[in-house]
């Protein structure tokens, strides 16, 4: 699904709004899915063993959610 407009627009919103500031804590966010309006990301870096890392996903979860209404889901793993 890498070619469709959703995963497009879903890509492009994660690397201006989310990645920076993932970054500046040393981490790393990328897509590893997106199907059935059920996007799964991983969390990688220093954010995957963050002691904070658990509200770190579910705020990038609730992000992407808010923009992309139409999302089913979004899975962070690390």
């Amino acid at each position: 699904m890498k070619n469709s407009v959703q995963y497009n627009n879903v890509k492009s919103f994660i690397d201006e709004k989310i990645s920076p500031g993932v970054a500046a804590h040393g981490g790393e966010v990328n897509i590893i899915s997106l199907d059935n309006n059920i996007l799964t990301l991983e969390l990688s870096g220093s954010c995957g063993s963050c002691s904070i890392q658990a509200y770190t996903s579910e705020s990038i979860s609730n992000y992407i959610l808010e923009e992309f209404p139409d999302l089913e889901d979004v899975i962070v793993t690390d």
